[in-house]
């Protein structure tokens, strides 16, 4: 009686129906898209938000920082003050060496008035696996934009800030005067930082033309990390023995920063706060955003049917009363109608959890150009959550149309 019941009352109405199911499956897609977006996001607008710059600088211990070649420079001098050139390779030999999306040895010098910085453009190095790769400021500030080229690593090409070359009335392919030698601009630096104010050369011409050979003063390092919390931000020489484990397991700038920091003595690194903070603001701030969109959605969904169902209730009233009349307690007319209702959640929560995988795949090609990897568990959730907003939806209606006097109702004729 209970299957042949709802199979009769799911036939009745079907444009109704389809509406409640479109309504709801229009719901279920959109929080399935935006929660699966949220749930993979941090790694993509991590990679996105690495045009920041450097977002950890690495320095010898006794020296001060000020600002780099991503925004730090140092002010402290004397050979105590400066680390090892072959030391710097050493920040992809920790844990989250992975997590490393580039690094820059820097030295920096002053000709004159004239800030000088040298750096790895895209220097050649062995990994701590045994490959040689490359790295340097160009991967660790993508957003920096050269007019005319990148200069070479074993040359004594330069690059020059706007800024500067503005003021010194420097342009591409002229030569300029750096310590006595002769380098040939080969492309202006836009970085929208200090760094427009420099001159950039290969590291070791600087180092043979101030004397300090294998000697550097920062490693500029960007890494994907996770935004920080209350834990994060917790000093490790108070954390137990787990928790210290747990905190060096994930990577926050603060624990990468520390691993550094074991991996060479003697130095201290620490997070660009205007890099590592922006990353975990706008991260929440976006996570927030899609969440609310799925809640919105699912809410929407509710009302959708909350507004059919009332009106679904008024036409139905003389058949409630009459299952009331002949003797049919409440719970089981509650129960009949519900499992319609169930019915019709199911239905919608399944087309738009299907259509919410692909939408938010979609998405994900679309903003990140990367495919989103949806969680299985995501689909059965939000199928669950579309029962439970239809029933929601419902349940007012549903009462009212139950309080009714089922003597009244039939002595109306309706």
């Amino acid at each position: 009686m209970l299957v042949r019941f709802v199979q009769d009352s799911i036939r009745r109405a079907p444009r109704r129906k389809a509406m409640l199911v479109a309504a709801i499956a229009m719901g279920s897609a959109v929080a399935a898209s935006m929660l699966g977006v949220m749930l993979s996001i941090g790694d993509k607008v991590n990679r996105e938000l690495r045009s920041a710059g450097a977002n950890i600088v690495v320095r010898k211990r006794a020296s001060v920082v000020t600002g780099g070649v991503g925004g730090v420079t140092t002010s402290a001098t004397g050979a105590a003050n400066y680390m090892a050139e072959e030391d710097a390779v050493k920040v992809r030999s920790i844990f989250w060496g992975l997590a490393i999306t580039g690094f820059s040895p820097s030295l920096t010098a002053r000709d004159g008035d004239v800030p000088v910085d040298g750096v790895w453009f895209n220097h050649e190095y062995k990994d701590p696996g045994g490959n040689m790769v490359r790295t340097g400021v160009r991967d660790v500030n993508p957003a920096w934009r050269v007019q005319g080229r990148w200069a070479a690593d074993d040359s004594s090409e330069c690059l020059t800030g706007q800024g500067l070359a503005k003021r010194k009335g420097w342009a591409e392919g002229a030569s300029a005067t750096v310590f006595g030698e002769p380098c040939r601009i080969v492309g202006i630096l836009s970085s929208g930082g200090d760094a427009d104010d420099h001159v950039l050369m290969p590291l070791h011409t600087l180092q043979r033309l101030t004397g300090k050979a294998g000697r550097i003063n920062l490693i500029d390092v960007a890494a994907n990390t996770k935004p920080e919390d209350d834990f994060a931000r917790r000093d490790p020489k108070t954390l137990s023995a787990s928790e210290l484990e747990r905190w060096s397991c994930t990577n926050y700038v603060l624990s990468i920063a520390y691993e550094i920091e074991q991996a060479i003595p003697g130095t201290v690194a620490r997070p660009v706060r205007r890099v590592a903070d922006s990353e975990g603001k706008i991260l929440d701030r976006v996570g927030g955003l899609m969440a609310l969109i799925a809640l919105a959605a699912l809410v929407s969904a509710g009302l959708t049917v909350w507004s059919l169902t009332a009106a679904a209730m008024m036409e139905r009233r003389g058949e409630i009363a009459i299952m009331q009349a002949i003797g049919a307690a409440r719970w089981m007319v509650a129960l009949l109608l519900g499992i319609e209702v169930a019915l019709v959640g199911l239905v919608g929560g399944i087309v738009g959890a299907a259509a919410g995988v692909g939408l938010a795949s979609f998405v994900g090609e679309a903003v990140f150009g990367d495919a989103v990897e949806v969680s299985p568990v995501l689909p059965f959730a939000v199928v669950v959550a579309a029962v439970l907003v239809s029933l929601a939806g419902a349940s007012q209606p549903l009462k009212k149309a139950l309080d009714l006097e089922p003597s009244v109702i039939l002595r109306e004729g309706v």
